[in-house]
């Protein structure tokens, strides 16, 4: 035998013998390596099966089982998933399985399907078996492949050697060396490792060929191991959902699309008393609804899952025990790829400390209303039974000032008078701020001129400032538009407390009502500062001077009279005007109190419905002497009132005629057909509200002319005022009653006595 047949024998032989290891070595790797990973991935996949299916066996919850089976069969591309019990009784079975032996390696199987199973064992009790047919057709196709492709690559290098190895015979040997070497290098690192070799020929081909079978086997091993993660991903993910299931607080229900429970977490056994066992297969409804529970809820939790609706409602359930708590229930249709409903997760909060707590908020509630409203009442009471003797003091001691009396017999009927006005202004302010913590004090808008407003509130506090010499200044500019809408009777409240506290608390100096416009907005707003020389505020009393009951002295001598209430209520009034009353002062020198609010002017001004009551505009005096001959209806129960009233009139052309109380007024005005009405509210037999119903049907039905009928009564409140009207009265006087305020009502009204009767009609 020639060298030369020897070298291409040789070399032959040798690179037969290398492509043998290299092949031998990639094919026993690829082998060893994926048939231990699908045997370890294939047994946790069976033994999770089998824990996750655990409850469901010794349940025998076949439905959970099969649904359970078939979606794991799915989503793994198995080909079969088998559940047998203790006994070997098929509880559910997906796929194909025949053929079955787990005795087999994956790469050993002939009909590509690697057989394993786990048994169901609790506390060390054998209770069922579960087996899965795992595909390993891929892997086995993937060996097939590589041995053939290492096969086709050996023919083409013993070709080539064959061919070439008679010129090439020691540079193939080195070549071969080097392929060698590289082979046996990349058998130590596993699939993905790169010969390394230069040049074009053939030995460059097969280390190249080598090079991309390394890289095939690589990325079919890196798709198992992605697989695989795949797998072990989904097992921690179901593993995670059972065990937040398990712990979670709240109650969890899964049924069926019947509506049959098919699985509760331990918080349904805690919260209603049943085991998991006991309600297995039965309605929710029928477990925990009782003869409280609200039938309109359970109608429309009915209605909204059959529409395949989600819904969260409160219901009212029953323990087993029979012990009733409410829960906040949300319950959720699981639907399929078309639609359908496979069951319903309900999901329910205990809430019944939450409706506890709730109610007895409520009742708290209703008990404060109760108490308000009793304190409102009490207020309103006690404004009348003050107010009613306090119209005799006022009207008696206002007459006799206006008799031929001594100085001295005048400075202590003043001392009355004045008294006795102290007395009614603390009872309004009582009955404000019991209005203002109600929430029921409120602006009521009509037009009225600003600038009369302003100099009626600056010459009353200067009539008060006249004993102290002290001037009480306006400081506004003519060009201001004064005819203006708003609530007249509030801001003028407004200004007198403030004008009265600075009067009050001013020695010397001078008190300032300074008003300037500004018309950059859409509605002109007027900034109010009202100014004094005063003895000032303390520092630390400033943050609270607002606050109720709250004086500069709050001392038990403090030298200056109040309720401490003005500014509170002040402060009220100018919040719902919608402005801020600030306060600027420093002890012994004075004190500023301001504050900025809008007003429409009454270009802008549509009159409404008559809805509010006209009031007597006392800046006005009416000598009595000048009222028309009249015939007047006063009925009234107090007879100091009635004499009081009389006096009052005494010097007028008026017939007056006097009833002592509802009844009596009904007869007499049908006997004189009197020109005018006036009514006291309160009275006993029939009060005002009767009398005035009886004269209004009378009018209605043309038994006599329409008159205008006059609330006199001791109740102050707005809400009492404005009922008046409702009720038919055309106005209203508050007692304690001046004698201006009465000539001024009458003289307002006498104008209209003889008006045509389908006036009657607006109070119908």
């Amino acid at each position: 035998m020639t060298l030369r047949t020897k070298t291409i024998f040789g070399i032959a032989l040798i690179e037969a013998l290398v492509l043998a290891v290299l092949i031998f070595t990639g094919l026993k790797w690829l082998k060893t390596s994926n048939d231990s990973r699908l045997e370890t991935g294939s047994k946790q996949l069976v033994s999770v099966f089998a824990s996750a299916s655990r409850d469901a066996v010794l349940a025998t919850d076949l439905a959970y089982l099969d649904s359970f089976a078939q979606s794991i069969t799915a989503e793994h591309n198995l080909v079969y998933v088998r559940i047998t019990d203790r006994n070997g009784l098929e509880l559910t079975r997906h796929g194909d399985y025949q053929n079955v032996t787990t005795h087999n390696l994956p790469s050993e199987v002939h009909d590509g399907v690697y057989d394993v199973c786990s048994e169901i064992v609790v506390a060390g009790e054998y209770y069922g078996k579960v087996e899965m047919g795992v595909r390993v057709k891929d892997f086995q196709a993937l060996m097939s492949q590589a041995t053939r492709m290492s096969l086709l690559i050996a023919l083409i290098e013993m070709t080539l050697v064959a061919i070439f190895s008679f010129a090439l015979g020691t540079y193939l040997l080195r070549r071969l060396e080097q392929l060698k070497k590289g082979v046996e290098q990349v058998g130590e690192i596993g699939p993905g490792g790169q010969i390394t070799i230069t040049g074009n020929d053939e030995v460059t081909r097969v280390g190249e060929a080598f090079n991309q079978m390394s890289l095939s086997l690589a990325n079919a091993q890196a798709d198992l191991a992605k697989k695989h993660q795949q797998q072990i991903a989904l097992t921690e993910k179901v593993t995670e959902l059972a065990q937040v299931a398990e712990h979670a607080r709240d109650v969890i229900i899964i049924t069926d699309a019947k509506g049959c429970i098919t699985w509760v977490n331990p918080a349904f056994e805690a919260l209603t008393g049943y085991s998991a066992k006991e309600v297995l297969g039965r309605q929710p409804g029928e477990l925990l609804q009782g003869k409280g529970t609200d039938s309109e809820t359970v109608t429309q939790m009915s209605d909204a899952l059959a529409e395949k609706k989600a819904i969260k409602v409160e219901l009212l359930n029953y323990t087993k025990q029979g012990q009733a708590y409410w829960v906040e229930m949300d319950i959720s249709p699981v639907l399929n790829d078309a639609g359908e409903v496979v069951r319903f997760i309900a999901v329910e909060r205990d809430i019944t400390e939450r409706r506890q707590v709730n109610k007895r908020l409520e009742e708290a509630l209703e008990q404060a209303t109760k108490a308000n409203t009793a304190k409102s009442e009490f207020l309103a009471n006690m404004s009348h039974e003050i107010r009613t003797p306090m119209n005799a003091v006022m009207g008696l001691s206002e007459m006799l000032l206006d008799s031929e009396v001594t100085s001295e017999q005048r400075e202590k009927l003043k001392i009355i008078n004045q008294s006795a006005e102290n007395l009614v202004a603390i009872i309004n302010d009582i009955l404000d701020y019991s209005k203002i913590e109600a929430g029921k004090l409120t602006l009521n808008d009509a037009p009225f001129d600003l600038r009369e407003v302003l100099e009626q509130a600056v010459e009353l506090s200067a009539y008060q400032a006249k004993n102290k010499g002290l001037p009480v200044i306006l400081d506004m500019t003519p060009s201001i538009n004064t005819q203006v809408i708003g609530d007249k009777g509030r801001l003028n409240q407004i200004l007198l407390n403030l004008l009265g506290n600075a009067v009050k608390f001013t020695p010397k100096g001078y008190v300032k009502l300074s008003v300037k416009e500004d018309l950059s907005g859409q509605t002109p707003t007027f900034r109010f500062t009202v100014e004094d020389t005063g003895m000032g505020i303390p520092a630390e009393r400033l943050p609270f001077i607002m606050d109720k009951f709250e004086q500069v002295d709050n001392s038990a001598t403090r030298e200056f009279e109040g309720t401490g209430l003005g500014l509170a209520i002040c402060n009220h009034l100018v919040a719902l005007f919608g402005g801020k009353l600030q306060v600027e002062s420093e002890e012994g020198k004075g004190s500023t109190f301001s504050f900025l609010i809008g007003f429409k002017p009454q270009a802008s001004y549509v009159a409404g419905t008559f809805d509010v009551i006209a009031r007597a505009d006392n800046s006005h005096f009416v000598d009595e002497s000048k009222l028309p001959v009249l015939t007047v209806l006063l009925a009234e129960d107090s007879q100091v009132n009635r004499m009081l009233v009389e006096a009052m009139l005494a010097n007028s052309n008026l017939k007056l005629i006097f009833a002592k109380d509802g009844v009596e007024a009904v007869e007499l005005y049908q006997q004189h057909q009197p020109d005018m009405v006036i009514t006291d509210i309160s009275m006993p037999n029939k009060d005002g509200y009767a009398v005035t119903k009886e004269i209004r049907e009378m009018q209605q039905s043309s038994q006599s002319n329409w008159c205008p009928i006059i609330a006199l009564s001791a109740h102050a409140m707005l809400e009492e005022q404005e009922n008046c009207h409702q009720r038919g009265l055309d106005d209203y006087l508050t007692k304690p009653v001046k004698k201006n305020e009465l000539v001024a009502m009458i003289a307002k009204w006498g104008d209209l006595a003889d008006s045509a009767p389908e006036c009657s009609s607006r109070y119908v």
